[in-house]
């Protein structure tokens, strides 16, 4: 089975919901820990074959802004504890042998439609060829 995930919701959901966290040096880190502790019961529960993490790496600068400038203008960018953490929840996906995706031109739900598209032809593929 495979899955394609888009970090953001769950990163952004984490870093809003959970009580503030901090590490040792007393940097904020309630983003990572929520979204460790959904790629772990993910990686539990279902039986995965193949996974990958997409991230979004800019959100002011996509090939939608350039198409359309207006797109998200007004939303606001995550503040400046949350960027850390967006490292930190790659560096924990990448740790637990899960590739990661990411582009400053793309989006993760744009390089997740790329991928199932290259999924499905390389399993048409595979189908073809076992016939």
């Amino acid at each position: 089975m495979l899955y394609l995930v888009d970090a953001s919701p769950y990163v952004f959901r984490a870093f809003c919901t959970l009580r503030q966290m901090t590490n040792p040096q007393g940097y904020p880190v309630q983003a990572v820990y929520g979204f460790t502790a959904f790629l772990m019961q993910l990686l539990r529960q279902e039986p995965l074959t193949h996974i990958g993490v997409a991230f979004d790496e800019s959100l002011t600068a996509s090939f939608r802004n350039t198409v359309f400038p207006a797109y998200k203008a007004h939303r606001e960018l995550p503040p400046p504890e949350l960027k850390q953490q967006l490292a930190y929840c790659q560096a924990v996906a990448r740790a637990l042998g899960i590739p990661v995706f990411v582009d400053r031109y793309y989006e993760a739900d744009d390089l997740i439609g790329t991928l199932a598209r290259q999924a499905t032809a390389l399993s048409a593929h595979k189908k073809n060829c076992q016939a």
